[in-house]
């Protein structure tokens, strides 16, 4: 899933390069796709001075590649390579241009412009999209990572953990919820990671039907088969006394998708009290919070699913939990007014 960008000038758009240079790691790749005079090389200049590269920065066109030392504060020196592929044929040997062993580098970071000339793209990536309307450019951005869940696998995890429908939706209306806040700092020119956004919210329930309160057939919206029902029981005796996001967390972790796995871990009711420092990326809050605004698959407020939270899990709480709970509904309500505060989004705004 892209996060749309517009700039209007050259200089915003070398500022969102710079935005997005910040983030950068060592290991990624950024390929920037876009016709002649699209902003390419004003965006590579950007992320260039938001790594910290003083250096004026020209588009290597006959030299394929230039680069860069980078010294960051913590960690090994790594380089920063910059390539332009505009005099290649999709499919030319790259090698003696060193690219693929740059691209295999964990210590170097990679931005390519004229990415479409490559025939194999890196897994480890950022794609950049650029289109022009006079001085108006669009901008899509699309974060790739090996440790991410991909939108087309989701269903997968689904299938294989049986995932009830009714939580299927309601994942579906907390991954609306999440993404809709992530555009809204899109449009403020904040770099979000809107994959990782979306299909943690997606997912963040794959489990759910391991810990359920109370287990009724009739309580499901679809029919159900013996099959099905007895792979639900069986789950709940191998899962028993454990979170449903402690169980995914260790399912997507085994698999290598440890920032998905994250980001669902931290979907828990009481993680807002317990681990507030846990929160440190944009996209951790947003799951969490898009979670605690639907109720089932409606958008609710946050006084409406509190309430409806004491209500379904009141006699199933401990006295240290409901002794909790008024002060994880008061650190739910400041991350709210925390995710808003730079917006021209309100809470109201979601739909």
């Amino acid at each position: 899933m892209q996060a749309i960008y517009h700039t209007q000038s050259t200089d915003q758009t070398i500022e969102l390069g710079k935005r997005l240079g910040e983030t950068l790691k060592p290991g990624q790749s950024v390929l920037l796709f876009g016709n002649l005079g699209a902003g390419k090389t004003q965006f590579s200049k950007g992320i260039a001075a938001g790594m910290g590269i003083k250096e004026t920065i020209k588009s290597p066109t006959f030299a394929y590649v230039n680069q860069y030392q980078l010294n960051p504060l913590s960690g090994p020196p790594s380089v920063f390579y910059h390539y332009d592929l505009y005099r290649l044929q999709k499919g030319d040997d790259l090698h003696s241009i060193g690219l693929e062993e740059s691209i295999s580098d964990n210590r170097a970071i990679n931005v390519i412009e004229w990415a479409d000339r490559l025939a194999h793209w890196p897994s480890e990536r950022i794609e950049v999209h650029f289109k022009i309307d006079g001085e108006d450019r669009t901008i899509a951005v699309e974060h790739f990572s090996s440790q991410v869940v991909t939108e087309a696998e989701v269903k997968a995890h689904w299938e294989k953990w049986i995932t009830p429908l009714h939580v299927r939706a309601h994942c579906a209306q907390v991954a609306s919820v999440a993404t809709q806040i992530a555009q809204a700092y899109a449009d403020q020119g904040e770099i979000v990671n809107m994959n990782l956004v979306n299909t943690a919210a997606l997912l963040h329930d794959v489990c759910r039907v391991c810990d359920f309160k109370t287990m009724e057939k009739e309580n499901f919206s679809e029919e159900i088969t013996s099959k099905q029902w007895n792979a639900w029981l069986a789950m709940r005796k191998e899962f028993e006394g454990r979170h449903h996001a402690d169980i995914a967390h260790e399912y997507f972790t085994k698999l290598g998708f440890t920032e998905t796995a994250e980001a669902i871990r931290l979907h828990r009711f009481t993680a807002v009290l317990e681990e507030p420092h846990a929160f440190n990326t944009l996209e951790k809050k947003l799951v969490h919070y898009a979670d605690k605004r639907c109720a089932h698959d409606q958008i609710v407020s946050l006084h409406e699913r509190f309430q409806d939270g004491r209500e379904r899990y009141k006699k199933f709480n401990t006295p240290q939990m409901d002794a909790a709970i008024p002060a994880i509904e008061q650190k739910t309500i400041e991350l709210e007014n925390e995710l808003f505060k730079p917006l021209a989004l309100k809470p109201t705004d979601l739909r």
